[in-house]
């Protein structure tokens, strides 16, 4: 029996399924959650991009959909994920313009995502105040 699970786990290895540096598929599941939320972003879907975000968050970040919603956001670049036990962080940069104005500009976002339980349920810790201001043309002390 323990012969047979060995020569499943090592299978599995070999055929690129369970990574021996992440076993549990816990980057994975934060590229493809954070690749998600930077989707829902770019298409101007807040609303639905707050259910990544930490709860005590949300509310503030619901409160971006009004100002969000005068954007466009063209176009956006992915930094490299730094991965910790439990946190995650990674700078996107958003490329967009104001509707009413024809200049494109680019917002940086610096993402830092969480991990609370056990399992693979990774959550943000957005700065999209900043890429407002940015696409807006408001310096970045101008938060709101």
């Amino acid at each position: 029996m323990r012969t047979a699970l060995l020569l499943a786990l090592v299978g599995s290895l070999l055929a690129g399924c369970v990574s021996p540096t992440d076993p549990w598929g816990r980057e994975d599941a934060l590229e493809e959650t954070q690749r998600k939320y930077t989707e829902l972003i770019r298409w101007g879907d807040v609303e639905r991009a707050a259910q990544y975000v930490v709860p005590d968050q949300r509310d503030a970040f619901l409160r971006l959909a009004a100002s969000m919603a005068h954007l466009r956001i063209t176009d956006y670049d992915i930094g490299e994920i730094e991965f910790g036990e439990r946190s995650a962080s990674v700078t996107v940069v958003y490329h967009g313009y104001v509707v009413a104005q024809a200049l494109e500009r680019s917002g940086r976002e610096h993402q830092e995502w969480v991990r609370e339980g056990i399992d693979n349920t990774w959550q943000v810790r957005p700065q999209l105040q900043a890429v407002v201001d940015a696409l807006e043309g408001l310096p970045p002390s101008a938060a709101r």
